[in-house]
């Protein structure tokens, strides 16, 4: 889930109008039925937007083999946008029973009361244990369930990491590039070299990312957010954070990166004339789908700054039951939801999709995958320097906001001094309730 959409039309959407999307979801899943009557079975419905590619086959195989190994439990999967059209569905008496999630919709459907509170659900029987929660979930991850008041909608499912260097090793061969960097500065050195193959070749392509600009400014020893802990106010006047956006705005400037909008540099980056892409995680399998086979892709660890380490903004969809059916179907959706949620399908995901590990256990089950496939073992970093983005209704809204200063720097209409100071005014703004969402 990279796209962030308001969801005024949505709320509006005709109950027909939802009625007629759900029956031209022609790829919903609910197979291996068991041949038992129907009053023994019970049916649940599973939204997620994954509509295609490797995600979509990978949620596909996970309710099939789900239906196979629970045949009480007959879960039918629609690939719909839960964050988009969950609210909508709600309020027309048609939403599922199990939804992935982004966060940041999360308040909206809490006010409206279309989620289960989980609290009780993950701590009762059938729940886990302490030492379940300890060992299946890095706390970064497990934290990141909970809102400000303790209270928790939502179960892990998903998070990516949001910096990983994937590379072209024909160009740096051609090029005469030895090994991967593992620095920003060596970024910029090898897509000047790779640059300078000829006109039609670029070092990197890249779609401005904000996240990813943060996670470049801490892993250079700068500061994203005043605290660590009540991340209310920006504060990207530091040196750090001024550099990046010189160091970005340099390499746009001399044509060692294009700027592309979307998805657009997966495709540029499978013509085989781009040398670097610097994307998440989870656009692993369709960087590798546009490549073809053509040449060799490599991939590399997010580069490190001064702090030593990469940092990571983490980010994905999670699990939410929503306030909808009997006793029954909902105990049937803590059932699916704990199986989705657990080491053994996150392992399953992870190793089909190049979403991470979400916790110790996940982690032991993967090392070995991870040393024979080092393109995407360079996903994973550490977890203590995991982080997530505030839990603030107005943060999407304040990143936005944000969004028009930092363009301006990577144009070079608007110095990265300046540029740093209007963005840590105007998401301030936001994040303090100055300025509503």
């Amino acid at each position: 889930m990279t796209r962030f959409r308001r969801l005024t039309a949505l709320a509006l959407m005709a109950p027909i109008a939802l009625i007629t999307t759900l029956s031209m979801a022609h790829f919903a899943v609910a197979a291996h039925r068991p041949n038992t009557t129907s009053h023994k079975v019970v049916h649940i419905t599973y939204w997620a937007g994954h509509s295609s590619g490797a995600l979509h086959a990978a949620v596909v195989a996970e309710v099939q083999k789900f239906n196979a190994t629970h045949p009480g439990i007959q879960v039918t999967f629609h690939p719909i946008g839960a964050s988009h059209h969950g609210l909508a569905a709600f309020e027309a008496g048609q939403a599922p029973n199990v939804g992935m999630l982004s966060e940041w919709i999360v308040p909206q459907l809490i006010q409206a009361g279309a989620l289960i509170r989980l609290n009780t659900w993950v701590s009762g029987k059938g729940g886990l244990s302490a030492a379940q929660i300890k060992d299946d979930y890095y706390p970064v991850v497990w934290n990141d369930m909970k809102e400000p008041d303790g209270a928790q909608y939502l179960m892990p499912l998903e998070k990516k990491s949001l910096v990983v260097i994937y590379y072209n090793e024909h160009l740096f061969k051609k090029a005469g590039i030895a090994a991967p960097p593992k620095s920003w500065e060596q970024v910029g050195q090898d897509a000047e070299k790779i640059t300078a193959l000829g006109s039609q070749y670029h070092g990197i392509a890249w779609t401005p990312s904000l996240r990813q600009y943060f996670d470049i400014v801490t892993a250079d020893g700068g500061d994203v957010f005043s605290t660590k802990t009540h991340r209310t106010h920006f504060a990207l006047g530091n040196r750090p954070a001024e550099n990046a956006l010189a160091m970005l705005r340099t390499w746009i400037k001399k044509g060692w990166m294009i700027q592309t909008s979307g998805y657009q540099y997966q495709l540029d980056f499978g013509t085989g004339n781009v040398g670097m892409l610097i994307d998440a995680s989870a656009g692993y399998t369709y960087d590798k789908a546009s490549v073809g086979g053509k040449f060799v892709m490599g991939g590399v660890a997010a580069p490190v700054g001064t702090s030593g380490h990469p940092y990571q903004y983490i980010n994905g969809a999670s699990l939410a039951m929503f306030n909808v059916g009997t006793a029954a179907q909902k105990q049937a959706s803590w059932t699916f939801v704990k199986y989705l949620s657990s080491p053994q399908t996150n392992v399953y995901w992870d190793e089909h999709t190049n979403y991470l590990p979400l916790g110790p256990q996940a982690y032991r089950m993967m090392e070995a995958f991870y040393k024979t496939h080092p393109a995407e073992a360079a996903s994973f970093s550490n977890p203590r320097y995991w982080w997530y983005k505030p839990r603030n209704p107005n943060y999407e809204a304040a990143k936005a906001a944000m969004e028009t200063p930092f363009d301006k720097a990577l144009r070079g209409t608007l110095s990265p001094v300046n540029a740093a100071t209007q963005m840590t005014q105007i998401g301030t703004q936001y994040l303090t309730g100055q300025i509503k969402g």
